[in-house]
């Protein structure tokens, strides 16, 4: 049993906001400035559109940098590309449709905007699923996973894992980055309403933080792996579909529930660490496929949940990894004309897949969100399965 079942819950140090203060004191707020220079003449401040606080926000996450085990001055190419997790090539044009997807990523990004609502819309494939690589770095550890033929392998699970946690690392970077941008928010609020702003960012942050705790050390695993060209602690599972299915997803999640409703992990829980599991559901020449991914200990809860998975009746996996996409994914997107002709219940209930564990706005998560599906979605028979 992973030590964080039996854990106590300690929540962050609360803020202690002040209206009055020392002025060359740091602010209360802890964005690290002095009070004179960041909350002290706040509620007298210009209110900063959402719309500008997106858009910087947006443009931090592009700039990029390059996340090869050995990036660096002397190695890298001459530009930051922008490098997507999920195949442009494939499985991203698979579900798009005249160039576009539809994205509940950027529903995330209008959360404020739709006044706490999350509304799935389109978006160019050109600029989602992004993470950092440079020009030749990202040629160079992804073309087996990019250039045909591709083969289901060790190998190929194991980069496409590797991009799905280079995806988290990336994200989570620009998350931490995106609370600063965030603190502006509450210019011209009356005092309460900045210290709930800010209390929110201060506990959002520290979740953050942990995570790259355990992204960081992840990242260390894999990098290492593929330096010294040794796999033997990853381990994988890939199934491939009859058909493809009308979504494609990257990314890395802490499990917490398996298949049949077992607890594994209670997230941020204790100080021991976690385990991960790296999921892609991609295309490969037109049939998709997922796959896990992860390191950890034998009999571990990475290794729980992906057995939990492999022991799913084989005409109920694709349905269980869509619902996996949605349950533990931002990063997944969805064929524009599918989504459409789902009833508004149906996209509801997806929609609250993707709040599920997600803090205020949303819900906890629930030992019965992979084991009790209400609705199918995927019904491809497996073709092929590999561990």
């Amino acid at each position: 049993m992973h030590p964080s079942l039996s854990a106590i819950f300690t929540p962050p140090d609360p803020l202690k906001p002040r209206k009055q203060m020392n002025p060359y004191d740091p602010c209360w707020c802890g964005s690290g400035k002095k009070w004179k220079w960041c909350h002290r003449n706040r509620e007298q401040e210009q209110p900063v559109p959402i719309g500008k606080l997106l858009a910087e926000q947006r443009a931090h996450m592009l700039s990029g940098y390059c996340l090869h085990p050995k990036a660096g001055a002397d190695t890298c190419g001459k530009r930051i590309i922008r490098a997507h997790s999920v195949q442009r090539k494939g499985g991203l044009a698979a579900v798009a449709e005249d160039g576009h997807v539809i994205s509940p990523k950027l529903g995330f990004e209008d959360i404020a905007k739709n006044k706490g609502e999350i509304v799935p819309r389109l978006h160019g494939v050109r600029d989602v699923s992004i993470m950092g690589y440079c020009d030749s770095h990202d040629d160079e550890l992804f073309a087996p996973i990019e250039k045909a033929p591709i083969q289901l392998s060790k190998q190929s699970a194991f980069l496409l894992s590797f991009r799905a946690i280079c995806y988290e690392l990336f994200a989570k970077n620009a998350a931490l980055e995106g609370v600063e941008i965030q603190r502006q928010q509450d210019k011209g609020a009356p005092f309460s309403v900045q210290w709930a702003i800010q209390q929110y960012l201060s506990d959002y942050r520290e979740g953050i933080k942990r995570g790259l705790r355990d992204l960081n050390e992840w990242k260390g695993r894999y990098d290492a792996a593929y330096v010294s060209g040794n796999f033997d602690e990853f381990s994988f599972c890939a199934v491939m579909f009859s058909s493809d299915l009308p979504i494609v997803s990257c990314g890395a999640f802490h499990p917490e529930f398996d298949f049949a409703g077992n607890p594994l992990q209670a997230i941020s829980r204790g100080d021991a660490m976690f385990e991960h599991v790296c999921f892609n559901l991609t295309v490969i020449d037109g049939k998709s496929v997922a796959v896990l991914g992860w390191t950890g200990d034998p009999d571990g809860p990475a290794e729980q949940f992906v057995n939990s998975f492999r022991a799913l009746p084989k005409d109920a996996k694709a349905n269980a990894a869509f619902h996996l996409a949605c349950e533990h994914l931002e990063n997944t997107y969805f064929r524009p004309s599918w989504w459409e002709s789902q009833s508004d219940a149906a996209k509801e209930h997806l929609i609250q897949r993707f709040r599920s564990g997600m803090g205020v706005g949303g819900h906890e998560r629930k030992a019965d969100c992979l084991s009790r599906l209400e609705y199918v979605f995927a019904s491809a028979s497996v073709e092929q399965e590999l561990s």
